[in-house]
């Protein structure tokens, strides 16, 4: 619990430092050229960019961390009552599908590209946390841990099926095969660095397979086992490596130079299309999908939540938070200025989700558990 709680701090302190580092490099964007983060470098024969590094590879260790707190939460912590799983499993599932489908459906209508509803899916867990401990709602920490890690990992998996490309199958194996050394490695032996290592040529491994990243760090953080773990605090250790690179560094120099561009921003902008329906689809469809489907599967299986009913909807109005994996669909969907429309609506986006959220909460005290 003490680890836990330690987790709980570092990444509810990593959302408050990610404001001023997103408004920094907004304000450098507008006077300085950020070309020089798009242009090709050359190192052995391996062609990048700055920003194709950090997505592709730094990023990495963000989900590896994904997976490792997935893992800690199965054998150890919130989701070893399988039902909990159930009911977080399907109102992530719900909070993705339902802002995408109205997303999607409401640019079809209009005669507007549909391209970018994997934006309004994701939920930014440190930001969802920093709420939690700013409205004084403890009693929800475990199961909004438990949603949004849910919800990454089913960005995760969209990403690698919509952003597919030709399989490399020597890489593959050689990737297969680190994967294998890290899980016998994990399991008999007690050497973290090591295991940071082979993740690290797994991570490459898979780039070079055309897997995406995202996918392969997941799967590293979830196979990491121990045998006779749940008596070894493995999970923790591990989270203790892993928690703060992601939180402290890989997160903040992701944010940094994705929003180190010249965004040209002006009324006409704010108002298009793209940026609105990010805004108002979102902040309607995620609380929905979450409360829908957090009722609808606790009432299939007849689990009582640990909360009330005006509780499952600031869960969903929590939802709403949303900035590192949308920022990464952004990246992908477009370029050039939709890309930066794009940003702008993920950007808005975050203070009218606090607000939403701040007057759901005032709106709902403490009742009866459901």
């Amino acid at each position: 619990m003490r680890t836990l709680l330690r987790i709980f701090k570092n990444e509810t302190f990593s959302a408050y430092i990610l404001i001023p580092i997103a408004l920094l490099a907004i304000a450098l964007g507008s006077h300085f050229d950020s070309h020089f983060l798009e242009q090709t470098r050359t190192i052995a024969g391996w062609h990048f960019t700055i920003r194709e590094f950090t997505l592709d590879y730094l990023l990495g260790f963000f989900f590896y961390s994904v997976g490792l707190q997935l893992r800690f939460e199965l054998v150890q912590g919130s989701l070893v009552d399988r039902k909990v799983l159930i009911v977080s499993a399907f109102s992530a599932g719900m909070g993705m599908a339902t802002p995408a489908l109205l997303f999607f459906l409401y640019n079809r209508i209009n005669g507007t590209p549909t391209t970018g509803w994997g934006i309004t899916m994701a939920t930014d867990l440190p930001f969802v946390l920093a709420m939690l401990v700013v409205l004084k709602r403890a009693n929800l920490k475990g199961f909004v841990l438990a949603l949004a890690t849910i919800d990454d990992i089913g960005s995760v998996i969209v990403l690698s099926i919509i952003f597919k490309v030709k399989i490399d199958l020597a890489a593959f194996l050689l990737m297969f095969a680190v994967l294998a050394l890290y899980y016998l490695i994990s399991r008999y032996l007690n050497s973290r660095v090591l295991l940071v290592l082979l993740f690290i040529v797994g991570l490459a491994f898979g780039h070079q397979s055309g897997i995406q990243t995202s996918l392969v760090a997941v799967l590293f953080g979830l196979i990491t086992s121990r045998h006779q773990e749940s008596t070894r605090g493995f999970q923790e250790r591990m989270l203790n490596l892993a928690e703060p690179i992601s939180a402290f560094v890989v997160i903040p120099v992701f944010v940094f130079i994705t929003l180190f561009r010249r965004y040209g921003f002006s009324w006409h902008a704010t108002t298009s299309t793209l940026v609105l329906s990010l805004i108002i689809l979102r902040l309607i469809g995620k609380p929905l999908g979450i409360f829908l489907g957090a009722w609808l599967a606790k009432s299939a299986i007849r689990f009582t939540l640990p909360f009330s009913l005006r509780e499952l909807l600031l869960i969903g109005a929590l939802g709403t938070l949303g900035l590192d994996v949308s920022l990464i669909f952004a990246q992908k969907d477009f370029f050039s200025g939709y890309q930066n429309l794009a940003i702008m609506g993920i950007l808005f986006t975050i203070p009218f989700a606090v607000v939403l959220s701040v007057m759901v909460h005032l709106l709902s005290p403490k009742e009866k558990t459901l």
